[in-house]
């Protein structure tokens, strides 16, 4: 799935996984906020949202409609 980097994303979030995944580990090399395995639910309203904040300082995916 590294092609996904090729694309100029912002961040990145994804329904499963964790802090030793590889899309974890591409994404700290590279710079992008991201929040991986998030859960079924989060990751629904997540995905359903139109427009999403990321911050990884305080830990928080608010949806911005």
């Amino acid at each position: 799935y590294d092609w996904i980097f090729t694309k100029g994303i912002k961040g990145l979030i994804t329904q499963f996984g964790g802090a030793n995944s590889h899309m974890a580990i591409r994404c700290s090399e590279l710079g992008i906020p991201a929040a991986i395995g998030c859960g079924e639910k989060k990751f629904d309203d997540i995905k359903n949202a139109r427009s999403i904040e990321l911050d990884c300082s305080l830990n928080t995916i608010k949806i911005v409609n």
